[in-house]
């Protein structure tokens, strides 16, 4: 019995010696573990009022979307390319809501004072809600090269109601860095600024 007892003894003292080992290792793997840091790309960088609004913008209703991305950029953590062909993405960088998303929210919140309106519909739109322009932007590339520059290629069309659509290709590239990713972000956010003016240039030429 009292062999027994011993060789139980043993057995417990070794199980909870596994387990504060175990628990230390845990805790170390979490002080060592990298904070994940979030990003949100702003169409607002450097943006300067537009003087070709017009005033009869007022009295006409933009719908802005479908916002449309590639597949290799739908994920949550950022993207770098290192070659032409070969990409890595990190797991401490993140963006803080679905990509296609972020374009069109950053979009949304500034195309207004660029037009001149407070007449903009978000995509999805109900049926019921009838709009004179529509405006989708398909990405093509939206990333950081392997020489450290924003890169953004979008296809865009304006739809007026009743007319032929006007189709163009949006290309901006802007230095930024391939480690510093609060400057990727903030080229890429003036990338899409870019963008943004330039979709509100072509609607109001179109309403001259």
């Amino acid at each position: 019995m009292q062999l027994n007892s011993k060789f139980e003894g043993d057995i417990k003292l070794s199980r909870l010696l596994a387990v504060i080992v175990l628990s230390g290792l845990v805790t170390a793997c979490v002080h060592d573990a990298k904070p994940v840091e979030f990003y949100r790309l702003s169409a607002n960088v450097g943006l300067k009022l537009n003087k070709k609004s017009v005033d009869n913008l007022k009295n006409v209703t933009v719908g802005l979307g479908p916002i449309k991305i590639p597949e290799y950029l739908n994920r949550p953590q950022m993207l770098v390319a290192i070659s032409d062909n070969q990409y890595t993405l990190s797991e401490e960088h993140r963006w803080a809501e679905k990509l296609d998303q972020n374009i069109l929210l950053a979009l949304y919140e500034t195309l207004p004072s660029q037009l001149n309106t407070d007449h903009l519909l978000r995509y999805p739109w109900s049926q019921r809600q009838e709009t004179d322009y529509q405006v989708s932007v398909d990405v093509l590339e939206l990333m950081i090269d392997a020489q450290g520059q924003s890169q953004l290629l979008a296809q865009w069309s304006i739809k007026p109601k009743d007319k032929p659509s006007l189709d163009k290709r949006f290309d901006c590239r802007i230095p930024a860095s391939t480690t510093d990713y609060a400057l990727m972000v903030k080229a890429q956010s003036q990338c899409l600024t870019q963008l943004g003016q330039v979709l509100a240039n072509s609607l109001n030429d179109l309403m001259i």
